[in-house]
């Protein structure tokens, strides 16, 4: 390359590989780190219907469409007896009725090969970077980067004689590359849960085809998510409970198919076909997500919890926000340093509403909020049948689903309504026995 790209990305994740894609069609160059080292499992494998809009927008939703299992809805099912379905129908007008369950090594290659035919580059090297003393942070202009790739880095993606991108772009993931370099802080969640999941085969799903199925659990929650040729389950444990399920993530899973009262009877014939993967620590914001020269994206800046599974949109709305900066501008942003850095911090502050929102509305789910809700919708249409109640229903309804799909997650409008109903609709104390440990 005679003229490497003024932009850097680390990492080629849904973030990465999306933004470099969107930029390649504005004719932006830009040059993607990675190392192609991936687990084989990865979390965020059921979409919700704002990333279908995205897809389309990308226009490879057909692609996507050919490796996943058609989504139709959600059902939450609570072991006091409540259950919640939710169908994307209710959606329509402001978003795709639908969304997908995908395999996420294979939904992820989908968006790096779109990349590669849009002409990116991408480099086999985990890019490492240089803290720059000097620096100003919050992406004030004049002063000199506040990182810089490392010299193994600028030999492996072809910069020579000096040359350095202008932007450098984390989004390296959990791993947090810049802001770990940097010393950046991060504010983490209340919940400091534990995650298993594994694949499986013959598990039965007594559901709509595709439809994914939270249950409420008195140790946590469990996930089920159909994909096109076997089925996701995962156990999110309080960690005080995993010692009474196992030493490890094998014994526990297998305990809990073996020995819950709805699961077991549908996992009898159960056959494990992966590896069983852990997580931990995923309520995570960085204090900052940019600053002179860098700036971060995906779940680089920040993860949220798998209930209700916002975490791969929030990738990609990162990648077509950035990307939005310079659909503006053009190239010629990383030339105006002054307006660069406004900019960016438009972006960081329109991420960090998003993540807000989305924790916010996944703390109804936790402590019991929402499933107390739904009750309370149910008893006034019983006791008080007619148009009133009816409305009521049809409002709630429409608002819930608004706000899990994306659609309507960061309106101030529906989340009064969620924090006045709470305050005036319910008992509190019902809600406190429905909540998740």
């Amino acid at each position: 390359m005679s003229q490497p790209p003024r932009i850097a990305i680390l990492g080629a994740g849904p973030a990465g590989s999306a933004l470099a894609a969107l930029l390649a069609k504005q004719g932006i160059k830009t040059l993607v780190y990675d190392d192609e080292k991936r687990p084989a499992l990865l979390v965020g494998e059921s979409l919700i219907p704002a990333i279908v809009a995205i897809l389309q927008r990308m226009g490879i939703e057909d692609r996507v469409a050919k490796i996943s299992q058609f989504k139709p809805g959600a059902s939450f099912i609570h072991h006091l007896g409540t259950r919640m379905n939710f169908n994307f129908r209710s959606v329509e007008g402001r978003l795709p009725p639908y969304a997908y369950n995908v395999p996420r090594p294979a939904f992820d290659d989908v968006l790096k090969d779109y990349a590669k035919e849009l002409g990116v580059t991408f480099v086999k090297h985990r890019a490492g970077l240089v803290a720059k003393p000097g620096g100003k942070p919050g992406g004030k202009p004049g002063g000199k980067p506040e990182l810089e790739l490392d010299a193994d880095a600028l030999e492996a993606g072809g910069y020579r004689d000096g040359a350095k991108p202008d932007l450098i772009i984390d989004c390296s993931g959990r791993a947090r590359t810049s802001a770990k370099l940097l010393g950046i802080k991060a504010a983490t969640g209340p919940r400091r849960d534990t995650a298993h999941f594994a694949h499986f085969h013959g598990i039965e799903h007594p559901y709509e085809p595709g439809q994914i199925v939270i249950m409420y659990h008195p140790w946590g929650w469990s996930w089920r998510i159909p994909l096109p040729d076997k089925l996701s389950f995962g156990m999110v444990m309080n960690p005080k409970a995993l010692p009474e399920f196992g030493a490890n993530g094998e014994e526990r899973l297998d305990k809990v198919l073996a020995t819950d009262p709805v699961l077991a009877p549908l996992a009898v014939n159960r056959k494990r076909v992966t590896d069983v993967f852990t997580y931990t620590n995923y309520q995570l914001i960085s204090d900052r997500a940019q600053g002179p020269g860098w700036v971060s994206a995906g779940d680089a800046f920040g993860f949220v919890d798998p209930m209700l599974s916002p975490g791969v949109f929030l990738a990609l709305d990162s990648a077509e926000a950035l990307s939005g900066m310079f659909a503006k501008h053009g190239e010629k942003l990383l030339d105006a340093p002054e307006l660069l850095a406004k900019e960016l911090e438009r972006y960081e502050k329109r991420q960090r509403a998003w993540h807000e929102a989305w924790h916010e509305l996944i703390e109804y789910f936790y402590d019991g909020r929402i499933v107390a809700f739904y009750e309370r919708g149910t008893q006034l249409s019983k006791d008080y049948p007619g148009r009133f109640s009816n409305m009521m229903e049809w409002i709630s309804n429409r608002v819930i689903a608004l706000m899990a799909t994306g659609a309507g997650t960061l309106s101030f409008w529906n989340r009064m309504y969620l924090k006045g109903c709470s305050k005036w609709l319910l008992n509190g104390d019902r809600a406190k026995d429905l909540a998740l440990p």
